[in-house]
């Protein structure tokens, strides 16, 4: 999957199809045939579209997504947080959730502007992201 293709996909595409594309992207990342910075951007504009059909995302694959972000989030960089931050809030991905909200216990550790966003983020969404 070329993330040209993802970047020039309608704003609309059929849940079916996504479910297609979310699965591929993951399956890619897990084989080591994209990197993560592709694989962020992919879901990034995968969720993008996601949130256009007002549906929840397949369950099995919310969940899949939530794990793999989970064991990538890491407070190193503002761009790959804020990318997180988006695709965490916008499929509902509670376990990532609950490490973003936990990655607060080292403040000390994490940029200004990136401890920000994290906190901001999380006052937008409250204790409930489900």
């Amino acid at each position: 999957m070329d993330i040209n293709e993802i970047k020039n996909l309608p704003d609309r595409v059929p849940t079916e199809t996504l479910i297609s594309m979310f699965q591929n992207a993951l399956n890619q990342f897990e084989n080591n045939e994209i990197t993560k910075d592709n694989f962020l951007l992919t879901l990034s504009q995968l969720t993008d579209r996601q949130t256009m059909t007002y549906e929840l995302l397949r369950s099995d694959i919310r969940n899949d997504i939530d794990r793999t972000l989970s064991r990538l989030w890491k407070t190193d960089t503002y761009d790959e947080v804020d990318t997180i931050l988006s695709i965490v809030v916008n499929l509902g991905l509670e376990i990532c959730f609950k490490k973003i909200k936990e990655s607060l216990g080292h403040y000390n550790t994490i940029d200004k502007s990136t401890l920000d966003e994290i906190q901001k983020t999380i006052n937008e969404v409250g204790e409930n992201i489900g």
